[in-house]
């Protein structure tokens, strides 16, 4: 172990209130990755990835993995410890440091740290968890596919949102899917309403009952993002049916609503070239 890292000053700083001091010892960690951690300055460099300074638990993140990268085995154990530990942000934190390593550290044990994740205050953390649920959902399609179906009919407005675009990026559907979508375009929270119509617009297995869908929120809702993406959305559909037709051509001519009129003009000549 070299000088610098034998020094017990790096454990103490490191469990240090001034972020500077935990920088300064998680870079001289990062110098020398090979180098064997004592216990003291693990256990204090794994305290790290639930601070309060984004830049602090990135940093110690990414010494964990190099570390672990390194040879020390301790590390993911130690994480995945700590991954359903008391402290919410630890739990974010031990979650993203065993993404990070990848390979069997990154498994379906993260799962529950990173669907609540998805609910966070901080939009950051949400958008990262859920490109890691979406990672997760292509290892383990089944088991994060109901687990998302669930997210979405969830208590928190977030989470709804976040597990609708995540089962958009999965391409996920179904009749279940469905029936979280009829909930989500009626939903009270508009970025919800947006999400569901996100998923709608990318729906392999479209049916007649998906198109009805974003039929209603063109006719009936009240914020206008929702109704343009909801013309968008039959575009992609591809339902011709005289209704919808007929719904796109009225808001094709609404003089008040440019990007409402220009979304379905679009969705009509995408309609007829099919």
């Amino acid at each position: 172990m070299s000088a610098a890292l034998k020094d017990g000053r790096v454990a103490s700083d490191l469990i240090d209130i001034d972020p500077g001091r935990r920088l300064r010892a998680i870079e001289l960690i990062l110098s020398a990755p090979a180098e064997p951690l004592s216990d003291e300055v693990l256990d204090a460099l794994l305290g790290c990835v639930g601070a309060a300074q984004k830049t602090v638990q990135r940093r110690a993140i990414d010494a964990l993995a190099l570390v672990a990268g390194s040879g020390d085995t301790r590390i993911v154990e130690l994480l995945r410890k700590s991954v359903t530990g008391d402290d919410r942000r630890v739990r974010w934190g031990a979650a993203y440091a065993l993404a990070e390593i990848g390979g069997r550290a990154f498994a379906m044990h993260v799962a529950d740290a990173l669907s609540e994740a998805l609910s966070d205050d901080d939009g950051d953390i949400r958008w990262a968890a859920a490109n890691l649920i979406v990672r997760l959902g292509r290892e383990y399609p089944a088991e994060i596919r109901g687990r998302l179906i669930v997210l979405g009919a969830d208590s928190d407005h977030n989470a709804r949102k976040m597990a609708l675009y995540c089962i958009r990026d999965l391409g996920l559907g179904g009749a279940d899917l469905l029936a979280v979508l009829e909930r989500a375009v009626r939903d009270s929270d508009v970025h919800v309403r947006l999400a569901a119509l996100a998923v709608l617009t990318r729906l392999t297995d479209a049916s007649d009952a998906a198109a009805k869908l974003a039929l209603g929120c063109l006719e009936t809702d009240s914020d206008p993002g929702v109704r343009r993406a909801a013309a968008v959305a039959l575009g992609n559909l591809h339902n011709s049916s005289p209704h919808a037709a007929a719904a796109l051509r009225t808001a094709a001519a609404d003089n008040t609503d440019t990007s409402l009129a220009r979304a379905a003009r679009g969705a009509l000549e995408r309609l007829e070239k099919r």
